[in-house]
Parts: C-alpha cells; sequence; structure tokens
C-alpha cells in the first residue's frame, strides 16, 4: 500500500507519524492491513494479547471494562500498544461507529522502528499523554469518592442521631458502620498499592528510557521531544509521589525513620538543587545556618528535606522579586526553627489556613498562573507533625510569606566509614556479573543499559520469570540478583523463598535486592522475611541504581 491510495492520506495523518519522513510512512503501510469494522465489532478482547498495532483513521472507538464504557476514542488515534511491553490487554476495544483502521504486526512495528527511532519517540509522547490523562481521572475519582465518603458519613450520622431512642437498632447500625469502615481501610491500602505499581512501573520505563536517549546522538528536533518528555515526567512524578505520599499518611502508613545524617549537607543541597529556579527567576536564594545546629542529627533525612523542599520550592514559585531565605536558628526552649521566607505575593489573612487543605491554594486565580496540586502543604504540615512540630505561617498579602516550624533535633555523630575510595571499587564492580529478574521488556532495556552505561564491561544476564531465574542460578555463579516483585507465576519473594531453600552453594547465599514500585513499611519488611538483602524504589535514577550496586557488589 501506499499514501497515494485512496483512503491511505488519513493514515499519514495519525499522531504515530509526528516528524517521521514520508520514506517512513510508506515503509510502514507496506506491511500494513486497512481494514472496515461496523459498530459493534470486537478489535481487542480484554486479558488477550494484541499482536497488532492499531492506527484509527476514521470513526469512533469504545474502550470497555467489562461493559462499562470508559471512553470513546476519536480519529486519528493509536492504540495497542501494549503489544510492544507483551503485556495482556487491560480493556475492550469496540467499534462505537463504522470505523477504517490500519493495522501493524508487532514484529514489522518493532523492525521498522529499529530503522526509524522517532516512531518509538512517538510512540512514548503519546502513551505519557494517555498517563498525564489517566492520573488526572484517576485523581478526579480520588476526589468523587472522597465527597461520597464524606457525604456518606453525614448521612449515617444523621440516622444514629435519628435512633438514639433504640439501642437495638442503633447497635445494628454500629456494626454495619464499622463494617463500612473496615471496607473502606482496605479500599484504600489496596488503592495505594495499585496505584505504586501501576503508575511507577511505567514511570521507570518512561524515565530511564528517556535518560539513555538524552545521552545518544539526537537531531535537533529529537532532542526537543526528548526534553518535553523527561520535563512532564519529572512533573507527573511529582504528581504522583504527592498523592502517594497523602494516601500513605492518611492510611496511618507513614513512618519516619531515624538514622544519622548530616543535616548541613541536607539543607546545602536544598539550596543547590532550587538555586537554579531561583536564578532563572533573577531572585536571590539565601541559606542562614545557625551555628548551633549540630553538624550531625538522628532523624528522617528524606522526609524533613523534602518538607524543606516544598516549602523552598513553593517560595520560589511565588517569588518574582527579591529573593527566598532558609534558615535554622535556636529556641530557647532546646528546640530548632526552620524557616522559610520569601518577598512573594503573600497570602491575605481570610485565606492562611485554606493553603493547608488538600487540594487547597489560595485563589482559583493561584491555580490557573502558577499551577501545582495543592498537597505539597498539606503533606509538609502532616510531616511537621509527624516530627512533633507545627506548620505555622506568617504572611501579608503583596510583601511575602514565612512558613515556619519548630521540632527537637536529637544530635547524631559523625559517621566512621564513608564511600572513600568509591572508584577503586567501581573498578572491580565492572567485571562483575549480575542477574536481573524482570518481566517487563521495557523495564529490562531501562536497567540492561544503564547499568552497562555506569559500569561498562559488567555482566547482566536477564530472567523473564522466577522459575527461569532458579534455573540460571543453578546453572552459573552471579555476584548478586536484581528481584522484580510483581511478576506472573512466581513472584519476587517466592523466587526468592526457593533461592534459600532449594540452591546449594554460593548461590544459596547470593545476595538479593529487590526493585519495587510499592514501598510501604510492610512491603518492605515482607521483602526483608522473604530472604532478600536490600530493596531500591521505582523509578530509580542512575545514581540510585550505581549506589546499589556498590553496596550489593562489595558486600
Amino acid at each position: 500500500m501506499s499514501i497515494t491510495e485512496p483512503g491511505l492520506e488519513l493514515v499519514a495523518h495519525n499522531p504515530l507519524f509526528q516528524g517521521v519522513s514520508s520514506d517512513a510512512v510508506e515503509d510502514v503501510l507496506k506491511v500494513s492491513t486497512l481494514t472496515n469494522f461496523k459498530p459493534g465489532a470486537i478489535l481487542v478482547e480484554k486479558g488477550s494479547k494484541p499482536d497488532s498495532l492499531i492506527l484509527l483513521c476514521q470513526g469512533t472507538i469504545g474502550v470497555y471494562n467489562e461493559n462499562v464504557l470508559l471512553a470513546n476514542i476519536d480519529q486519528p488515534a493509536v492504540l495497542g500498544e501494549s503489544i510492544l511491553a507483551d503485556t495482556t490487554a487491560t480493556a475492550t476495544l469496540k467499534a462505537s461507529t463504522d470505523i477504517l483502521i490500519c493495522s501493524v504486526q508487532k514484529s514489522d512495528f518493532i523492525t521498522l522502528s529499529q530503522k526509524n527511532p522517532q516512531l518509538i519517540l512517538n510512540l512514548f509522547k503519546l502513551n505519557l499523554d494517555r498517563l498525564k490523562q489517566s492520573n488526572e481521572r484517576a485523581l478526579e475519582e480520588s476526589r468523587k469518592r472522597e465527597a461520597e465518603l464524606e457525604r456518606q458519613v453525614e448521612e449515617r450520622t444523621r440516622e444514629l442521631n435519628d435512633a438514639l431512642d433504640h439501642l437495638t437498632s442503633t447497635n445494628k447500625e454500629l456494626v454495619m458502620t464499622r463494617d463500612q469502615l473496615i471496607e473502606t481501610e482496605k479500599f484504600r491500602q489496596q488503592f495505594l498499592a495499585n496505584m505504586s505499581h501501576e503508575i511507577r512501573t511505567p514511570m521507570n520505563a518512561i524515565v530511564g528510557l528517556t535518560n539513555l536517549l538524552l545521552k545518544s546522538q539526537l537531531n535537533e528536533l529529537q532532542e526537543k521531544y526528548l526534553g518535553v518528555i523527561q520535563k512532564s515526567g519529572s512533573n507527573l512524578l511529582v504528581i504522583i509521589n504527592d498523592i502517594l505520599d497523602l494516601a500513605k499518611i492518611e492510611a496511618g502508613k507513614m513512618e519516619l525513620e531515624e538514622t544519622n545524617f548530616d543535616v548541613h549537607s541536607a539543607l546545602q543541597n536544598v539550596q543547590t538543587i532550587l538555586g537554579l529556579k531561583a536564578d532563572e527567576k533573577g531572585i536571590r536564594m539565601n541559606l542562614e545556618i545557625a551555628p548551633e545546629l549540630p553538624q550531625y542529627m538522628i532523624g528522617d533525612e528524606t522526609r524533613l528535606t523534602q518538607v524543606v523542599m516544598n516549602l523552598t520550592g513553593n517560595a520560589i514559585k511565588f517569588t518574582e522579586k527579591g529573593g527566598v531565605t532558609i534558615s535554622v536558628k535556636p529556641n530557647n526552649d532546646g528546640t530548632f526553627r526552620f524557616s522559610v521566607k520569601d518577598t512573594g505575593i503573600g497570602i491575605p489573612k481570610d485565606r492562611l489556613e485554606k493553603v493547608f487543605e488538600s487540594f487547597g491554594q489560595a485563589s482559583k486565580d493561584t491555580t490557573r498562573k502558577y499551577g501545582g496540586t495543592g498537597l505539597g502543604l498539606t503533606i509538609s504540615r502532616q510531616l511537621v507533625e509527624l516530627h512533633g512540630g507545627q506548620l505555622k505561617l506568617a504572611s501579608e498579602f503583596g510583601k511575602g510569606s514565612d512558613f515556619y516550624f519548630d521540632i527537637k533535633i536529637n544530635k547524631g555523630e559523625a559517621p566512621l566509614n564513608t564511600f572513600d575510595g568509591i572508584t577503586i571499587d567501581v573498578e572491580k564492580l565492572a567485571a562483575l556479573k549480575v542477574l536481573l529478574v524482570e518481566d517487563n521488556e521495557f523495564n529490562q532495556m531501562v536497567a540492561v543499559d544503564t547499568l552497562q552505561d555506569l559500569f561498562p564491561g559488567l555482566k547482566v544476564d536477564v530472567a523473564e520469570s522466577g522459575e527461569e531465574a532458579i534455573e540460571k542460578l543453578k546453572a552459573a555463579d552471579y555476584s548478586f540478583v536484581f528481584m522484580d516483585i510483581q511478576m506472573p507465576g512466581m513472584n519476587g519473594y517466592e523466587t526468592t523463598q526457593q533461592i534459600r531453600s532449594q540452591l546449594t552453594g554460593n548461590m544459596k547465599k547470593v545476595r538479593v535486592c529487590a526493585m519495587t514500585a510499592n514501598v510501604t513499611k510492610e512491603e518492605i519488611q515482607q521483602c526483608y522475611d522473604s530472604g532478600m538483602d536490600d530493596y531500591m524504589m521505582k523509578p530509580y535514577s542512575p545514581d540510585q541504581l550505581k549506589e546499589k550496586v556498590i553496596l550489593n557488589g562489595i558486600a
């Protein structure tokens, strides 16, 4: 087939071909099939494995979960991209009107995308846009569920008040209410686990592949597109982490760690990271640390840094001239005051408490102009309360704001050991042999390519299932194992248990590091209980991967 044939000029306008040469489009069309379908025709059945990429040329396709219509997709559009991950379809695709589609077999598309990488870049962009839309829909659904739950609680309260004179009836209703709360808690925990895995897993592939592609030779247009993907992915990851953090806190799953860390260095890192944004806006970025603040403290470095980072990021966002100052000073009662002060737009007195509410900002104009989810301050306030303090605000409209909190500092000690001499260790690590147990094709690509980029010469073998991992460990010696948790068949926990119970020799004691999108306290403990030695959260950065290789390679 050719673009010049009747009807096929519609295919060339598909977003998959944006920025792709006409020769490349012709190559795709040569291996494509053009088909008409009547309303009601099933294109893809939920639970099946699609074998073709679908390009919608004319008409509308409905996306169904069971018999529930989730969305109608109009031309031009791309569907069935799950063929590249070799996963089953999560929804049924059905023709809503008379439609015309152009289908491309998986093997043909992979071959052509190697020749024309712009096809993969476009598919990534389409998937990223779809993931963002899916996240927005999930956020909206979460809001609706919260409103519905509030409505149900209010309704139940009224019913209980009306039934105070009927003790037997009241008791039955209380039992029903208890059961509903148990179900609500189960839903909250399941929602948290599903969101963590189903969103962070594809984000790991998007972030990892984008970082790898940016290191390759690209033309100006490709670099521009990848820059957009990287920025969008980073923004989306911030939103995802905010939602998951809030869910953890509200579900009572957030617990602070007690580790020894350099608090001065942590604050300086915030200044370094956000100082670049301040420089872009032409405003000052100051850090004032009182000499009384200990160099090292015992606490949760990640969560304390998260609070200061959130407050400072907000301050920079709402400041157009002047500057932002992070300060830490001692109080008379032995606590220390952490403060982030700016010379920005300020907040009206009647809106001071509104900014701490979930999804709340000072005004609708603020949301439109500056963006954001409205979750950062909510999360920060609750994290400060976990530290035993209260996040407070002093602000004058038009003159700036001061967010501050007082917490007790448990003094730590300078660590005895560091990663001094790490360069020598890295050279030795290049000769190690690593087994990666991962069923997702994109995540395999990210991990293998990143490892070999960090440690040239490092040998990486891939097992796509727990069963295959056991066979490889029986056949050869490996330095350590990266283990995915969520896999079809035997999951990561079960695979590790079999390594510890069934294997013999060195491989029985081989170090196993989990690679997981689920990092609640219970799930981390389950990793250790199954026999694992370490864990790493997806999506991960190259530096985090490098640290895990060093820690597990020299253990």
